[in-house]
């Protein structure tokens, strides 16, 4: 471990692995609606294509990267034609957004949710099992701390990611943060990770269960007291997961 910073101390580690506006559309060959089933309601999601307002195709409700996170629930099929050519666009019917988007552009299941939601769930359970560990050794209980997780929210102000997983950490944009939060700057620390398995972030349980095993146990699933998180002088941490280009990172800030 090395020191950077003021007494700031960091060890990089990595892991193994509403509705929108409509919008008119250029113009464009009129499209003819030859066939209308309705299906059994099932979910999908999408990460790219143009929900359209209506089966015309010739307004925009919105991008479907817009809702990437939201199950999407599919209950018509519409076969429509259009410069002589047939395609299958899917009714989506969902409190977030309604309308008609290309087949090709839906994966069936519902959607992974974002990161950041998961966030606070997966938070409240780390503290939880590391206090379970904490108190299996007669060690008092520890906190998530609001300050800590609010200056890990600002990482993009100082946290710069790069190539292979390495990081960068520009220290006084750093300890501006923390000083704006009431965080102490000289005997903090600080562990990054991550991963890109599709099997951890699935969802919150396989994510946050991931980040316990990272940072709490070693060898034969048993507990490695001497990790700082199960150290008797650490009160308080922040932890905090953030999705880069399908990476998760997690970073931990304990005192």
């Amino acid at each position: 471990m090395k020191k950077m910073g003021q007494r700031l101390w960091l060890l990089a580690t990595v892991a193994v692995m509403g509705v929108g506006m409509v919008t008119t559309v250029p113009a464009q060959a009129a499209t003819k609606t030859v066939k209308v089933t309705k299906v059994k309601r099932a979910a999908y999601h999408a990460t790219k294509g143009t929900i359209y307002t209506s089966k015309k195709l010739n307004k925009v409700r919105g991008k479907a990267k817009s809702y990437q996170y939201v199950t999407l629930y599919v209950t018509k099929h519409a076969t429509i034609k259009q410069n002589g050519k047939k395609k299958i666009y899917y009714y989506i019917n969902t409190s977030k957004v309604k309308g008609w988007l290309w087949r090709g552009d839906l994966k069936f299941g519902k959607a992974t949710p974002s990161v950041a939601s998961m966030s606070a769930t997966m938070a409240q359970r780390f503290v939880k099992q590391a206090n379970v560990y904490r108190a299996a050794k007669g060690i008092a209980p520890l906190s998530l701390d609001a300050a800590r997780v609010n200056v890990l929210k600002t990482h993009a102000k100082w946290l710069t990611l790069g190539e292979k997983s390495q990081t960068e950490i520009d220290w006084d944009a750093y300890n501006s943060q923390a000083a704006k939060y009431g965080v102490p700057t000289d005997t903090s620390l600080m562990e990054i990770g991550s991963t890109s398995s599709k099997a951890d972030l699935k969802n919150s349980q396989r994510l946050g269960q991931m980040t316990i095993e990272f940072f709490m146990i070693t060898g034969h699933n048993q507990p490695d007291y001497t990790q700082a998180v199960l150290k008797a002088t650490t009160t308080k941490i922040g932890i905090y997961w953030f999705n880069d280009h399908g990476t998760v990172w997690f970073i931990l800030l304990y005192d």
